[in-house]
């Protein structure tokens, strides 16, 4: 019974060895036993052409995986700027959006003279127009809330990648549009300044105008703001109107601009004649007279005006 125990002992040791040898080498240069299905291919080229099995086969999990083995064994190679685009790409076909743009992010960083260029561009500003319009981002492959904050970074990366290419002005102009959707409007009023600066022949350039005044306006309004921004959004708007004609909208926020102004520069006169600085607050009375006579407050500082001027005299 003994030798029967010891006899089949052997037998497992022996079955178990070949089956090891059949799916593991002992390489001395690395000191490790590999298994020679997952080692990388001998030449950069036969590792493309297999890991591109993977992707025609749109096995797009292994094919990140193999193409990843290229970029970290060859990196100097050819064939390493394709096999890091092509990551990005098996990224996008799986939906993982942040990880496809961090993907091609590299290929922008580590290989800024590759051909793929105005390709990877184009796709990392197509990711970051999903993310804009609602594109939930992923924790461990589970779609989570979206998140506008990487729309920010792409667009961010587009314009620095390529300041004066094709989807520059564009990205510039969306990374305003996402401040402003999510209610930063003195980050929106810096992207939509940055653009009128770096981009004045933009067939968008119009359209920043009006949106930099919208988000002028809208500044000028929080606690903490003085009335700088509102002055500006007034010229902004005012600027529009001239060479776009005005609406229903301009006219609106015009009109909501000039009567926030005018109730400030009320205030200040106020203020002025509290401390009997009446020629002081003279100035702020006819200044609302003369550049706001359409707001709610005109006609009381048109009385302030008439009362502080027999004050003066005396």
């Amino acid at each position: 019974m003994k030798k029967i125990v010891i006899l089949s002992v052997i037998l497992i040791g022996v079955i178990s060895a070949n089956v090891a040898d059949a799916y593991w080498i002992w390489t001395p240069e690395s000191g490790k036993w590999m298994n020679p299905k997952y080692a990388v291919k001998d030449t950069p080229k036969e590792q493309y052409d297999w890991a591109m099995n993977f992707f025609e086969a749109k096995d797009y999990k292994r094919g990140i995986s193999e193409f990843q083995k290229l970029v970290n064994s060859y990196p100097r190679s050819e064939y390493a700027p394709r096999s890091q685009y092509y990551i990005g790409l098996c990224h996008e076909e799986l939906g993982n959006y942040y990880e496809a743009f961090l993907a091609y992010q590299q290929v922008m960083d580590k290989y800024p003279y590759t051909e793929k260029t105005d390709e990877i561009i184009e796709r990392e500003f197509r990711i970051g127009n999903l993310f804009l319009g609602g594109q939930k981002d992923k924790i461990l492959g589970v779609p989570i809330m979206p998140s506008m904050e990487k729309a920010i970074e792409i667009y961010q990366k587009v314009a620095s990648n390529a300041p004066y290419g094709q989807y520059a002005d564009k990205a510039q102009y969306q990374l305003g549009l996402t401040f402003k959707k999510l209610e930063r409007y003195d980050e929106a009023v810096l992207a939509f300044k940055k653009f009128a600066d770096q981009y004045p022949k933009s067939d968008l350039l119009e359209q920043v105008k009006y949106e930099l005044a919208y988000c002028l306006s809208r500044a000028s309004g929080r606690p903490g703001y003085d009335q700088r921004f509102t002055d500006e959004a007034i010229e902004v708007f005012e600027g529009v109107a001239k060479q776009t004609g005005q609406g229903s909208d301009i006219d609106k926020s015009l009109a909501g601009l000039k009567e926030k102004k005018a109730r400030s520069d009320f205030d200040t006169g106020k203020f002025y004649e509290r401390q009997k600085q009446y020629k002081s607050a003279l100035i702020y009375y006819q200044g609302i007279v003369d550049r706001y006579p359409q707001t709610t407050v005109a006609v009381k500082a048109a009385e302030k005006v008439k009362e502080l001027k027999n004050k003066v005299k005396r």
